[in-house]
């Protein structure tokens, strides 16, 4: 049986797993297990394990999924967003907010936390250079990836701003998360359309990233992104309602 594996060059994909792999659930674990305990309960290390478990596992079925080439067909809806984003994000919003550890983490983390996860949003470089070796659209990569890269690039500052407690500070927060939104929606909205015109005119489209491992971005990237600017608004809205 032929497995649905990248393309590109090894060394290419070889360092987007390594990378994706282990920063973003790292990022995500570290913020929780700092937030949890801040609240003065002594098992953040717990959570953190926990937090890396699920998503390693994650990671795990998806590239099974992806190796057996289901998500290497052309469909509309993409079968990775039926099969991973929408189950994640219903995780993300109705399991989550249920859990009183997941209450203690929000209670307790900092903006500037939340704000931080973002810079795995750096992997919009992989767009770029998987385009480099034509397995992905130039009009897809160069949204995707600038999108991403500006993103995660414009967090230092934003962070900065909070930490000085700078009178625009929480204003900027609010046009970088707004920003960090409309870049992810926009990715989808693109992914979509790039399908759609794919399916019609028998091109490969956004395939790519469909394959092992580059299906990780779709399956990952999309859900926890949005999950992570909900809950940087929520902050945001708790935050002015205490100043009122």
């Amino acid at each position: 049986m032929d497995l649905s594996i990248t393309s590109v060059p090894n060394w290419l994909s070889i360092l987007f797993a390594v990378t994706f792999f282990f920063i973003p659930p790292f990022l995500i674990a570290k913020a929780a297990q700092y937030a949890y305990n801040t609240s003065g309960v002594s098992n953040g290390q717990n959570i953190k394990k926990n937090i890396l478990y699920f998503y390693w596992l994650y990671f795990t079925a998806v590239g099974i999924i992806s190796l057996l080439g289901v998500f290497s067909v052309n469909t509309l809806p993409p079968r990775i967003i039926i099969i991973t984003v929408v189950p994640l994000f219903l995780f993300y919003l109705l399991y989550l907010p249920r859990k009183n550890w997941f209450k203690t983490i929000i209670q307790h983390i900092q903006l500037e936390q939340l704000i931080y996860i973002h810079v795995f949003r750096f992997v919009g470089i992989f767009f770029f250079l998987v385009n480099y070796y034509g397995a992905l659209p130039d009009f897809f990569s160069i949204i995707g990836g600038t999108g991403d890269m500006l993103t995660a690039i414009l967090v230092f500052p934003v962070i900065y701003a909070l930490k000085r407690k700078y009178n625009f500070s929480k204003i900027l927060v609010w046009i970088w998360n707004i920003i960090g939104l409309l870049d992810i929606i926009s990715v989808l909205i693109t992914a979509i359309s790039v399908t759609k015109y794919a399916i019609v005119n028998d091109k490969a489209g956004v395939i790519e990233f469909g394959t092992f491992p580059f299906s990780w971005i779709p399956a990952f990237a999309p859900a926890t992104i949005i999950f992570l600017h909900v809950l940087i608004f929520k902050k945001l809205i708790e935050k002015q309602k205490t100043q009122e």
